[in-house]
């Protein structure tokens, strides 16, 4: 204002008198050269607008910001008007309207300027119109400032505020005492302290009290040397609990280079860190057991085959009959006996061994530094007879076994994988000896591995070249004698293998899944044979086909059985389908609702092996069965009392349910007898005849009763 005040007086104050005259030119000089020196001090610039006279005087500095040459002649009705965009134009046509109509008071107005190189400058305009007598204005005299630098710390001022209050990562600036003075929203979130609580106290105030001298004195060593640190640390809450934070700390320093602040930037990894610490377990142990899974069996064992000079071994442990427990009472059983198995294996071993859990029923011992092959051959024993004893579930016992495999360091392998792939080896090998025991790996194993992968090679093309055929035993009624209907078997009749007996190839298929389409084929065939039979005059009730447990979990199976039962003209009714028990109990929902399907469209279901498994009586209620088959194990030795005991029983059972029954594997006429006595409607077995091909059992059919007084398995009506 002392600017304006000067600028007011120097054009029309005069002086009367010489000598007020001299003082008024001294005064004068004066007052301009406070002027040049207060404008040249702070580096703003003049302007002075003669509205009547149409003239502007622009300072070398407001020259300077407007860009315009020193010397260059000005246009006032131009001067500003070119520099502006269409908003800044806008406002200064607002100001100049506020200076004439206004009452005196001095505007200030912040305006952007483009220069005429293309770069932008931000100026603030403060003007102050003077007016005559009259009210009229005739000079706009003020100051023009180049803000551009200021207004561009604003916005990073600005920006670095919205960053510091919106980021989710807690921000907190100290003085080099540690002091907070600033922090953000997130801090609070955090820690559950609010900026009243916590500003103008240390961060000592979250000390966890986890952290020791050392680690503090490193901490603000490193920020000392290298003015940051970063790293993990715990702290503690307003509310108490510890937290684990991710923490980095920079030190701001002056325009001097000397530290002035400490701004640290945290994040809460707490959970994070818990997530890693589960994902790291799931990824290297099984849930179940708790034990080391595959992947980290592989690393321990690679860890223990590296140990130069040092023998160890590797037991592979399966648990038998496992499969049938899980199967016939569900898989919550299953696993409370997987557990209980676990935790046998792990009681009976040494401390120095590890034990890992392979998958499902398998489970893997790392013996190392063992002396001699007997060594693994007394933990094997003891681990075969710790689980021989029976299992606890529910109100009732199970028993299971285990076979062992085994392998050992330096002789069998070099490293982890070819010892696992031995000991597994080894393992079938025990299992194909009787289950029960335990079997080291031999190169003849091996061998016996490389016949069974070119079996199943050989059963891929057996398929595809079309070598299996089909024979059928006759079922009987025991009361007549005649045939009502035959079992179709698959037989296997291979170029380069013979006549493979069905024991050797179903298993495999059932394992590679090959028995699927084998299975769709035998199904087809067999409905394809009972058509042209009834065609030739054979009376015959039914056809019986088994089921895998593999074929059965097919979602479409049943959409699949009416189609062959369509292209073949066979009447549902006709086929008769055979099940294990075991496929009963592997998801019993889902397969009483598919059995329900095959009954509603005619189709028989008849329950095979009946008693080998867990039967269940509420299960029988339950699906609907039309026919048990006692198993072949219950036949053999009658009319023994064990035997026949377990025979009458089923029997009865099956009676009392309205079920029909078949005795399979009858072999004598006093077995027969005894069956029909105590009221087995049906049987077969090698009294009535072997399996059999197509064009023979027609034979046989159409012949009408089977004898039973003269029928013997040398008898030619049979074979």
């Amino acid at each position: 204002m002392a600017l304006i005040a000067s600028l007011r007086a120097t054009p029309e104050h005069t002086a009367t008198g010489s000598g007020a005259s001299g003082s008024t030119d001294m005064a004068l000089r004066e007052n301009e050269e406070r002027l040049d020196l207060a404008v040249r001090g702070s580096n703003q610039g003049v302007f002075d607008m003669d509205v009547r006279r149409d003239g502007l005087y622009l300072s070398p500095r407001a020259r300077d910001i407007l860009g315009l040459p020193p010397d260059a002649p000005v246009d006032v009705r131009h001067a500003f008007w070119q520099l502006l965009g269409g908003v800044d134009r806008r406002k200064v046509a607002a100001a100049r309207k506020l200076l004439v109509r206004g009452n005196g008071t001095p505007i200030d107005l912040d305006i952007t300027l483009r220069q005429r190189d293309g770069a932008s400058r931000d100026v603030r305009w403060h003007g102050l119109a003077i007016r005559d007598d009259a009210g009229v204005v005739t000079r706009v005299v003020g100051m023009i400032t180049d803000v551009t630098e200021h207004k561009r710390s604003e916005r990073h001022l600005r920006l670095a505020a919205a960053v510091f209050a919106s980021s989710h990562d807690g921000l907190v600036v100290t003085d080099l005492d540690a002091v907070i003075s600033a922090i953000n929203p997130a801090f609070s979130q955090i820690t559950g302290y609010a900026e009243d609580e916590i500003l103008g106290k240390t961060m000592r105030t979250m000390h966890s009290g986890r952290h020791d001298r050392e680690f503090y004195r490193a901490m603000w060593g490193a920020l000392t040397s290298t003015g940051v640190w970063q790293g993990e640390i715990w702290n503690r809450r307003k509310n108490g609990e510890i937290f684990l934070q991710q923490l980095a700390i920079r030190t701001v320093y002056d325009d001097k280079g000397a530290p002035q602040n400490y701004v640290g930037a945290f994040q809460d990894i707490t959970q994070i860190k818990h997530s890693e610490f589960e994902l790291d377990r799931i990824a290297h142990y099984d849930s179940l057991t708790d034990l080391p899974n595959r992947t980290l069996l592989a690393s321990l064992l690679d860890l223990a085959v590296s140990r130069a000079g040092k023998s160890c071994a590797v037991l592979f442990l399966d648990l038998d009959r496992f499969k049938t427990v899980n199967d016939s009472l569900g898989h919550m059983a299953g696993d409370t006996v997987l557990k209980a198995a676990a935790d046998r294996i792990h009681a009976a071993l040494d401390g120095d061994a590890t034990l890992g859990h392979y998958g499902a029923d398998e489970f893997v011992v790392i013996l190392e530094e063992i002396e001699g092959p007997h060594d693994a051959a007394m933990t094997a024993t003891r681990l075969i007879d710790e689980l021989a004893r029976p299992f606890t579930v529910g109100d009732g016992e199970i028993y299971l076994g285990a076979s062992v495999g085994i392998s050992l360091h330096p002789f069998d392998a070099d490293d982890a994988a070819q010892l696992l792939q031995h000991a597994n080896t080894a393992l079938a090998e025990a299992k194909a000896q009787g289950r029960g025991i335990y079997a080291f790996y031999t190169q003849a194993l091996t061998r016996s591995a490389r016949v069974r992968m070119e079996m199943e090679a050989d059963l891929r093309r057996g398929l595809a070249r079309e070598e299996f055929r089909l024979n059928f035993q006759p079922v009987v009624d025991l009361s007549s004698g005649r045939i009502v209907g035959a079992e179709a078997l698959v037989r296997w009749q291979s170029p380069a293998l013979g006549l493979v007996p069905p024991n050797r190839f179903i298993p495999l298929a059932e394992e590679t899944g090959l028995i699927e389409p084998l299975g769709d084929w035998v199904l087809e065939e067999a409905c394809r044979q009972m058509v042209h039979w009834t065609e030739a005059g054979a009376d015959l009730d039914f056809i019986a086909v088994n089921l895998s447990p593999r074929q059965f979990q097919r979602g479409a199976l049943c959409a699949h059985m009416e189609d062959v039962l369509r292209r073949t003209g066979l009447p549902a009714a006709r086929l008769e389908v055979e099940i294990t028990e075991n496929v009963l109990f592997g998801a019993a929902a889902s397969a009483e609702r598919k059995l329900h399907d095959m009954r509603d469209s005619g189709v028989r279901i008849a329950l095979d092996d009946f008693g080998t498994g867990y039967s269940s009586l509420a299960y029988l209620k339950r699906f609907p069965i039309s026919k048990l088959k006692i198993d072949r194990s219950f036949v053999h030795d009658l009319p023994r009392a064990a035997d026949a005991e377990i025979a009458t029983a089923i029997i009865s059972i099956a009676r009392a349910l309205g079920l029909d029954v078949v005795a399979e594997g009858i072999e004598t006429p006093e077995q027969c007898a005894f069956l029909k006595g105590r009221g087995c409607g049906y049987g077969q077995g090698y009294l009535f005849g072997r399996a059999v091909t197509s064009e023979r059992f027609l034979h046989l059919a159409l012949q009408g009763q089977i004898v039973v007084a003269i029928a013997h398995p040398g008898s030619a009506l049979l074979h």
